[in-house]
């Protein structure tokens, strides 16, 4: 990305060397003023490193580093602390010291080395304690304080020093669940005002959620740099991480989402299964086998239903009709097509009516079919009678096997599911 004279900090081919080793090399970004962004990325990754570097806290051996088109080597001790507020991941905090002491230190830059705080201090801290909602502990020492009262106290600290650029190295960390989604939310909102805020952060979903933009660092570079949905794709996390997974919306949230699991450790060919379901029948089913590495397609499902869902988080190919709409004749030819191709057909606890038949009707077409049944056919059909019939006359067929949904998972996870459909 190339600077410009709007960006808030312009960083061209930054590296750091320490000795005989390259911590970080060609890094290069630039950002604008209102915009939240995470650095993410494994450990070792060089995010620190970089964060205390684009600060000038640390030496850099190549590169440069603006902060509003001025580099950060030709600025004073007193200038970058009103442009940069950094608040490093360990602090260590002296005894007898209250929070309000602690965050009246934020005022350092303004102050001369004979000058005591003001009024004028007193009140900005008292408004960055009450942001961070900590004014009731003004007059508390930190050491009588929670984990996360200590960090809204370090961030209000970090507020006080009023700087355009705000930087923060895993803030939340080893911080429960409500306080790290309060820090997040509390960048959030001065990103809003205009300030921009640079962010290490651990959890990725969390980075996801609340930032608008993620630097995804790994092996010293930036391999992946843009929007959440962007950068926090299946082949990232694999080449980041090692990470096999999943990466989807959830319906429930809203949010990015991420599924994680071990891939099947052989190299050995697995075989490819069509899964008819529906109405959320199918997701546990696609979701074993896909995990196992086998190759799968689905349908026919319906758009919005859960399976449709699950088939795209994981790129399962899966013919989708209309919600509460009959499957028409060219979805129910293309179902039959699948099964055919499939080494075998998983036929899921469907529950029937007029709309979803054909399903059942083309699982007739399967060369090897398993059928999960975990409800009896009379208590999920809707047809008159029509699905019980013709579920009883797919029962008879030799290529037939019947598995409920326990046995099923106890087959795949045991894999001897190959060997129960013959293969």
């Amino acid at each position: 990305m190339n600077a410009s004279s709007q960006s808030a900090l312009a960083v061209a081919n930054v590296g750091v060397t320490i000795g005989d080793k390259v911590i970080l090399r060609d890094i290069s970004l630039a950002v604008k003023p209102g915009e939240f962004v995470a650095i993410i990325g494994p450990n070792g990754a060089g995010k620190s490193t970089l964060l205390r570097g684009l600060r000038g806290l640390g030496a850099i051996s190549a590169g440069t580093v603006q902060v509003f088109g001025q580099s950060i080597h030709t600025m004073g001790d007193k200038q970058l602390a009103r442009t940069i507020a950094y608040m490093q991941q360990e602090v260590n905090i002296g005894f007898g010291f209250t929070a309000l002491e602690i965050v009246l230190a934020g005022r350092y830059p303004y102050l001369k080395w004979w000058q005591n705080e003001e009024n004028e201090d007193y009140e900005i801290a008292k408004k960055y304690m009450a942001f961070t909602g900590v004014e009731a502990l003004a007059d508390k020492s930190v050491r009588q304080v929670s984990g996360g009262e200590r960090q809204r106290i370090l961030l209000a600290k970090v507020l006080a020093q009023e700087t355009p650029l705000i930087f923060l190295d895993e803030p939340t960390a080893s911080l429960d669940l409500v306080y790290q989604e309060e820090i997040f939310r509390y960048c959030q909102l001065m990103c809003q005002e205009g300030k921009m805020v640079f962010i290490i952060a651990h959890d990725i979903k969390l980075a996801a959620k609340f930032c608008t933009r993620l630097i995804l660092l790994t092996g010293g570079t930036i391999l992946a740099d843009g929007k959440p949905e962007d950068v926090i794709t299946t082949e990232n996390l694999e080449k980041a991480y090692g990470l096999h997974s999943a990466v989807f919306i959830n319906k429930v949230t809203g949010n990015l989402d991420i599924h994680t699991y071990k891939a099947a450790g052989t190299t050995t060919r697995q075989p490819s299964v069509h899964v008819i379901g529906g109405g959320g029948s199918a997701g546990t089913i696609m979701r074993l086998l896909h995990e196992k590495a086998y190759t799968l397609s689905g349908g026919v499902f319906q758009q919005g239903d859960t399976d449709t869902d699950v088939a795209l988080a994981f790129g399962i190919q899966a013919i989708v009709g209309q919600p509460f709409c009959v499957i028409d004749k060219i979805q129910g030819r293309e179902n039959r097509e699948k099964m055919l191709a499939a080494d075998f057909t998983v036929l899921s606890n469907l529950y029937y009516g007029q709309q979803n038949l054909a399903n059942l009707e083309a699982a007739f077409a399967a060369p090897k079919l398993i059928i999960i049944e975990d409800t009896a056919i009379e208590e999920r059909d809707f047809t008159g009678g029509k699905a019980t019939k013709l579920y009883r006359d797919l029962l008879t067929l030799p290529q037939v096997t019947v598995l409920n949904s326990m046995q099923f998972a106890a087959q795949i996870a045991d894999g001897e599911f190959k060997q129960v459909c013959g293969q």
